[in-house]
């Protein structure tokens, strides 16, 4: 955790602080979860702000470099930090204060607030590169998927609905160790497979379906993600000739995944691949994201986006084709940049599976 506030501290400037309010920000910072709070960070101390539910876990757990204050009034409590320290400025988390809680926070706190700073920005960016305890969470979490999956499996039959397949998934996720989902579950079959983001429905599957589930596990804080195309019984010519075609542009993807590269390098060599086969207009979406303590992170893996890879990134490679009123494809795999190229998070076979 010092190492983190450490960082963060070279971006302040002398007199000021950085107030942390986001739960998922504080996490990062505390690696202590809260739905209430908030973490001061100075030229010379780390404060979290507490109130009675949190403070004796907190006391219990949290790194001895942070200190841990119980507050009955959260900016009275913050006030006497910035008055002992003299505290001139304080910078926030522009993307994540409301207009009205800055009003609050304005009026309440002793201290001049700057705002043209893109704190937010900053530590996602700090985020994007993950520590080797950060990794072992993303991959713990891809276990929990991995082995979910792999039961659901025995559930998939002509007649059973997107929901009840869904809701089994759920239950097999938490069983194996998920605090909770990544987010909500799509699975999704039939024609109901072109919609990228389909809501599970009362639709039964049938023979020829494919089935398309897109899911992840959170484990402490850390979340996975990934997707399977399946057929049910059988599929037609065209249906594999898609997978394919889909199958290849995610491998080809994955070999443009390395240090130097560019995330537009990956997206482009997905979407070229789509393209010369006559499929880029069915291909709206990036290629990938990346994946931490939010299911969505920086970088973004998509054409117009020149940031580079560095080790420590993860990211989804997940290219799709998507035909209106037919059926759809996705295969997504979460990737690790090392030294040398990629680590594949994933050991569950890409393959066209047919049950």
């Amino acid at each position: 955790m010092l190492n983190r506030i450490d960082k963060l501290r070279e971006i302040l400037l002398s007199g000021s602080a950085a107030l942390i309010l986001s739960d998922v920000n504080r996490l990062y910072y505390s690696d202590f979860k809260s739905s209430a709070g908030a973490l001061l960070i100075t030229e010379h101390s780390a404060i979290l702000f507490l109130d009675f539910r949190y403070y004796e876990a907190a006391v219990r757990s949290v790194d001895r470099s942070i200190n841990v204050v119980r507050y009955s009034n959260l900016t009275e409590s913050i006030n006497a930090i910035i008055n002992k320290e003299s505290i001139k400025n304080i910078i926030i988390e522009d993307e994540f204060v409301t207009i009205a809680r800055f009003d609050n926070l304005k009026n309440e706190i002793n201290a001049e607030f700057t705002t043209d700073f893109k704190l937010s920005s900053k530590i996602m960016d700090f985020r994007m590169i993950k520590s080797d305890d950060e990794i072992e969470r993303i991959k713990t979490a891809q276990k929990i998927s991995e082995k979910s999956y792999k039961e659901l499996l025995n559930y998939i039959k002509v007649g059973v609905s997107e929901k009840r397949l869904a809701l089994e998934l759920e239950h097999q996720l938490k069983i194996n160790g998920a605090e909770r989902l990544a987010f909500d579950i799509i699975s999704i079959s039939g024609k109901n497979t072109s919609l990228p983001h389909g809501v599970p429905s009362e639709k039964e599957l049938c023979d020829g379906d494919f089935i398309t589930f897109d899911f992840g596990a959170v484990y402490d804080g850390y979340h996975s993600d990934m997707t399977r195309t399946i057929a049910l019984g059988y599929a037609s010519d065209e249906m594999k000739e898609v997978y394919d075609i889909v199958l290849n542009a995610h491998k080809i993807a994955s070999k443009a995944i390395k240090p130097s590269k560019w995330c537009s390098d990956v997206d482009k060599a997905a979407r070229e691949y789509i393209r010369s086969f006559g499929y880029g207009e069915y291909f709206g979406h990036s290629t990938g994201h990346g994946v931490g303590l939010e299911i969505h992170e920086k970088p973004t893996v998509y054409h117009t986006n020149n940031q580079i890879l560095k080790p420590g990134m993860v990211i989804t490679n997940e290219p799709g084709i998507y035909l209106p009123d037919k059926f759809g494809v996705r295969i997504e795999d979460m990737y690790l940049v090392t030294e040398n190229g990629f680590e594949d998070l994933a050991f569950i076979d890409k393959e066209l599976l047919i049950i």
